[in-house]
């Protein structure tokens, strides 16, 4: 964690504008290097915000993976402060008044969601939804359900829904192969791909028809029609499912040995249709 909390990293901090903008021009409160993280912490590009994203452990990168891929997420701020929380006279306790403030410096402390997400309903409208992401042995402490229901009073009167995820809510293998995707999302590095595209989608697409086949061999005949370096099939695949043009179970693992007819694999058309994965927690 931040080795010191007091009014010098604060302001530091605001100085910084971190926690403040939105899409491409928001910065997190807290960044990877400012904290020694239990887990993996990964910097990652987004494409929904086309900023760089700040995940402090394995289970926030997997949940990202999900807004990532969800086409009613339009913006994604991870590491969310809530900058007024002392102004927003939060009805507290005298247990809980205890949590507001840091026990040696007494500085005031700043609270953070994971995620603060913005979505659109069928109408247009966008909401808010603000989500911490926790392992669930860390709800068996004292302190952090403390400070997790002074988070929920603050969002409860800011009308805004409030939710606590685990690894159980989570569908790792899910969010793996979205993230497996998603690396692809970007071709510009593949002349020999976005030269031909038209006709490489094209042809991927008749081959897709043939449900007996594998991904292997279907790979292998592209690249082998279009004189493509190995690998390059499998690239433009994952290019097409991050681009929804191409849907197919995400919730299996993948074996390129394997017959497309166990994972559904269908084309969607140049728009992606109506394929995503929803995020419900």
């Amino acid at each position: 964690m931040i080795r010191e909390w007091n009014e010098t990293t604060i302001n530091r901090f605001l100085k910084e504008k971190r926690g403040q903008g939105i899409g491409k021009d928001y910065k997190p409160w807290l960044l990877v290097q400012d904290i020694a993280s239990k887990g993996r912490s990964t910097r990652i590009f987004g494409h929904t915000t086309q900023r760089v994203h700040h995940m402090l452990s394995d289970l926030q990168l997997y949940y990202f993976y999900l807004l990532e891929f969800d086409d009613n997420v339009t913006d994604i701020r991870e590491q969310y402060p809530l900058l007024d929380f002392h102004d927003m006279n939060v009805q507290v306790d005298e247990e809980l008044t205890k949590k507001l403030f840091d026990s040696k410096t007494q500085v005031p402390h700043i609270f953070t969601v994971s995620f603060l997400v913005t979505r659109k309903r069928e109408n247009g409208e966008h909401y808010y939804q603000a989500r911490i992401i926790k392992q669930s042995q860390e709800l068996e402490k004292n302190a952090t359900l403390q400070r997790l229901e002074l988070q929920r009073r603050y969002f409860e009167k800011k009308g805004i829904d409030f939710g606590i995820v685990t690894e159980k809510e989570i569908n790792k293998q899910l969010a793996r192969n979205i993230g497996w995707a998603l690396n692809s999302y970007d071709i510009q590095d593949y002349p020999s791909l976005t030269l031909n595209l038209p006709h490489l989608k094209r042809d991927m697409v008749q081959y897709l028809t043939n449900k007996s086949d594998t991904f292997q061999g279907i790979f292998s005949r592209l690249e082998k029609e279009y004189s493509l370096d190995k690998g390059l099939g499998l690239i433009l695949f994952k290019h097409l499912i991050a681009k929804k043009e191409v849907s197919m179970d995400l919730s299996k693992k993948i074996y390129m040995t394997n017959k497309i007819e166990n994972y559904h694999v269908e084309f969607t058309g140049e728009n992606g249709g109506d394929v995503g994965y929803a995020v419900g927690n």
